[in-house]
């Protein structure tokens, strides 16, 4: 007699604030989903005053989602209180957002792509954007990286959005625990993790439609051009203090773990405080965003000290002491 097959284990980890308009779908949606899996849905309310409690106690007795009630600490905290919260023994944990939705084949998908290596090793997929209007009728898929995803890239960008991510149990022991003071988003610091200790799995079939409206906590609309300005103007105005903050809380926390090729690059990126020591390290820096106007606008930025590389200095040192 055969033996029967056993099904994969998929936890999925949603955090959910005032989600009253979308939450339905996204929730029938991960209804939805086709495979031979067992699925577990947990949702943790951020503290939230609308609707949404209700709609989550009903698809917990209707449907057997799990449901975590806590208080609002924002989507950056709430989504590492779950990471945090994710018991060993599932296969794959994936991260969800509230107003999206799921196509069924999700993680057909994503297990076609990672089950072939090596479940020892920190996998993560993610995958390219299909950015969906606000009743999901107009769709555009943002194009595949042009270059790969690597740790010199997450140094400058976060190409693997939070509600495209897959982990294995191997990255889920490096993410969970792991958050500090100076990480920025829960997603960034995940390919930081991944593109340091694992490996990326990069779709370029998008799996989730991203819906675009007023509310979103992080969105992505509009032209090229449009989108290369407001980038770099973004850069420029205070985000890349932020992620020179956390690069320094990321050394503090990895630098005697790290590849050293790697390692010397962020201790660059980190020790290079004179402005001529910064010229010296833009010309030679390996870190790149996938577009060379905002690659060399980045290096710009750097070498007049928007990214504050002396005070993320001293944290990273402060951290590692």
């Amino acid at each position: 007699m055969a033996e029967k097959s056993v099904k994969k284990r998929v936890l999925i980890l949603l955090s959910a604030y005032n989600g009253e308009k979308y939450l339905r779908e996204q929730l029938d949606s991960l209804m939805a989903l086709e495979g031979d899996f067992d699925f577990t849905i947990r949702v943790r309310d951020d503290g939230s005053t609308d609707g949404t409690p209700a709609i989550l106690a009903a698809y917990r007795r209707e449907h057997g989602i799990e449901v975590i009630e806590g208080e609002n600490i924002g989507y950056n905290r709430s989504f590492f209180a779950l990471l945090d919260g994710a018991e060993d023994g599932y296969d794959y944990y994936a991260l969800c957002d509230q107003d999206d939705v799921w196509l069924p084949g999700k993680f057909v998908r994503a297990d076609a792509l990672l089950s072939p290596r090596d479940a020892a090793v920190p996998l993560l997929y993610a995958g390219v954007l299909c950015l969906a209007g606000e009743d999901l009728h107009e769709r555009r898929t943002l194009p595949y990286p042009q270059k790969p995803p690597s740790f010199y890239n997450a140094m400058l960008q976060d190409i693997c959005s939070g509600h495209t991510m897959v982990c294995n149990g191997a990255l889920l022991k490096w993410v969970r625990g792991s958050y500090r003071e100076g990480v920025m988003n829960y997603d960034h610091w995940i390919y930081l993790l991944a593109s340091a200790f694992g490996e990326i799995v990069y779709d370029d079939i998008p799996q989730v439609l991203y819906r675009q409206h007023g509310g979103n906590a992080v969105g992505a609309s509009g032209s090229w051009l449009g989108k290369t300005l407001r980038r770099i103007r973004y850069l420029a105005e205070g985000r890349a203090g932020g992620m020179a903050r956390q690069l320094a809380a990321f050394y503090g926390a990895y630098a005697g773990k790290m590849r050293l090729a790697e390692r010397k690059e962020l201790e660059r990126f980190l020790f290079s405080r004179s402005f001529f020591a910064r010229v010296r390290y833009a010309f030679r820096s390996r870190a790149y965003r996938q577009s060379g106007a905002e690659t060399l606008a980045c290096k710009i930025i750097y070498i007049f000290g928007k990214f504050k590389t002396e005070a993320s200095a001293n944290a990273a040192v402060k951290e590692k002491k």
